[in-house]
């Protein structure tokens, strides 16, 4: 009964023989040198998944990332002269899990779990590396398999080849370590600006710079040469530094631009955009499972909201007039044109995923020196406004406290300083009282008059010893301090006549004044108020032309003066 099964295992193996050389053709079906990438279940082996020809794609386009299934990244190595110490490099991308698998020629293959503390990173890109498995024989091709990237950079990047000398300086890093100086200094700036100026904008522009700061020596791996951090820790900077520099940069906006160039509206909807792009900043770290997909792709076209905004209202901020716009339009173009073309890569419409970091790090020191140039220039403009309030402020305070007409101090500017004038020795007041004023008026018109009031301020004009108060009308008050005081103050009065008719020929009398002159007695201990001198001071006036006018009465004697007699003429 077996008699069949002779033939039927001979026919097998001839079939077998002939489907064997199919099988190993279809294993080597993969283009030399290619990249080919493929999603599939965790659960399967990167050594059978290498051999599957069918399951791959290869070619640069439709990197995807599953929050469900494991990414695989199939790296041919034939014909490659890879060094002993060859490595795997990527993008510096967050992960649950990752191994590399190295395929042999011969079908041997040895996969090595790749722990947080088997990564290192540059120091002059945002990439890690990892070293690969070593098998024994040639290698025809490396499998990475990741669960959970964040990014189809960390796929769509990987790479096995030759490893930097982690601490070799190179011109990149030296000029990277510029860009960041360039930065430190309006930093600095900053805080000085702060100390003259003290403006809410300058600390924004300061968080703004800090933030960018941060970010270059993240993203660039400067800042890998100095402290050893993991790969969350590495990627919770970078999203942390970015979600500042952009909200300390909307403040700084809103707060620069002058603020009638911008309305209301514009400035809240400025604003909602600090929790719309820190909730996505959010999403980008935190979201992950079926969500995972959609992390980066949400995350970059959320900038376009903000693009959006800020570019509506500068082209309105500009339209208005507002000088400090151009500085944010020259210093944001590269860093808009480069959130562009990322969503641009993002959604598909170029080939892969663009880091642009090396242009990244250009476009955040150019800002950053441009705005600063705009800060200079909004403090001047403020230093300019401040000082013309402030003069027009002095201005204000100085007509509260002198007299419009002559210029002379008024009652308030006295009455005000009083005590402090009493302390300082101004003990004698002298209160005048220009005679037949209204004479004048009448007879030659109120120019005339008021041609005669401000004579006569210029002939009572004191030095810093006499303090010369217009109190209104035709009323002038002294305060002196001295031993001589009554007699300089009789010498002013009497100098009236001859200042007015020297200035003013036209007047058909001399302009005389009465004056009642009172000195205190600081012996006593009383220190009188302003009032009581001065009605006691008004007492003396009054009797002095109730005598006949053109002379003065005390309440102390004074010593008589030589007068001049003067005849007017015409």
């Amino acid at each position: 009964m077996f008699s069949w099964a002779r033939p039927f295992l001979f026919c097998l193996l001839i079939a077998l023989a002939g489907l064997i050389p199919g099988f190993a053709k279809a294993a080597n079906d993969f283009p030399v040198g290619s990249r080919c990438h493929t999603l599939a279940s965790s659960e399967t082996s990167s050594a059978i998944l290498a051999r599957t020809r069918d399951a791959w794609t290869c070619g640069p386009s439709d990197w995807k990332v599953s929050g469900t299934q494991a990414s695989y990244v199939r790296i041919d190595v034939r014909g490659r002269d890879l060094p002993a110490d060859a490595v795997l490099t990527t993008r510096l991308t967050r992960y649950r899990s990752m191994t590399i698998t190295a395929i042999g020629s011969d079908g041997r293959s040895i996969t090595r779990n790749i722990e947080s503390d088997d990564l290192r990173f540059s120091t002059t890109r945002w990439r890690m590396f990892t070293a690969l498995p070593r098998l024994d024989g040639p290698v025809e091709a490396y499998v990475l398999k990741v669960t959970g990237p964040r990014h189809i950079g960390l796929l769509s990047d990987a790479d096995v080849g030759s490893r930097a000398a982690p601490m070799a300086v190179g011109n990149r890093q030296l000029i990277l370590a510029a860009l960041c100086g360039l930065m430190l200094m309006p930093l600095i700036l900053n805080f000085v600006f702060f100390r003259i100026l003290r403006q809410r904008f300058i600390l924004w522009h300061a968080a703004a710079v800090l933030a960018m700061l941060t970010q270059t020596l993240v993203s660039s791996g400067l800042i890998n040469r100095f402290v050893r951090l993991s790969v969350t820790e590495l990627c919770l900077l970078s999203t942390l530094s970015w979600a500042f520099m952009v909200i300390a940069t909307l403040r700084f906006f809103i707060d620069l631009i002058e603020p009638e160039t911008l309305t209301a509206r514009q400035r809240f909807a400025v604003e909602l955009l600090c929790p719309w792009f820190l909730f996505w900043s959010g999403y980008y770290f935190f979201a992950d499972g079926v969500l995972l997909p959609s992390v980066a792709p949400l995350y970059y076209m959320s900038f376009l909201p903000i693009i959006a905004t800020l570019l509506a209202t500068i082209v309105l901020s500009a339209l208005r007039g507002s000088r400090l716009v151009w500085f944010q339009i020259v210093g944001w173009t590269p860093l808009m044109l480069l959130g562009i073309a990322r969503n641009l890569s993002i959604l598909g419409l170029t080939d892969a995923p663009l880091g642009m970091m090396v242009e990244q790090h250009f476009a955040i020191a150019f800002e950053v020196a441009v705005t600063t140039l705009g800060v200079a220039e909004r403090i001047m403009t403020i230093r300019l406004q401040r000082d013309h309030a402030l003069a027009e402020a002095r201005f204000q305070a100085n007509l509260a406290l002198h007299d419009p007409l002559t210029g002379l101090f008024n009652r308030r500017a006295i009455e005000e300083k009083f005590d402090t004038l009493l302390r300082t020795g101004f003990h004698t007041m002298a209160a005048l009282d220009i005679d037949h004023f209204k004479a004048i008026n009448d007879t030659h018109g109120h120019a005339a008059g008021d041609e005669v009031l401000r004579a006569v301020g210029r002939a009572l004009a004191g030095d810093k010893d006499i303090l010369t108060v217009r109190l209104g009308g035709e009323e002038f008050l002294l305060l002196l301090r001295g031993e001589d005081a009554l007699e300089r103050a009789e010498r002013l009065r009497q100098a009236i006549p001859s200042r007015v008719a020297k200035e003013h020929t036209g007047l058909r009398k001399l302009v005389t004044a009465s004056m009642g002159v009172y000195r205190l007695d600081m012996t006593c201990g009383h220190v009188p108020s302003f009032t009581e001198v001065y009605t006691a001071c008004d007492e003396l006036l009054y009797a002095a032309k109730a005598a006949g006018r053109d002379c003065v009465r005390s309440n102390v004697s004074i010593a008589p003066l030589p007068t001049t007699r003067l005849e007017l003429v015409g």
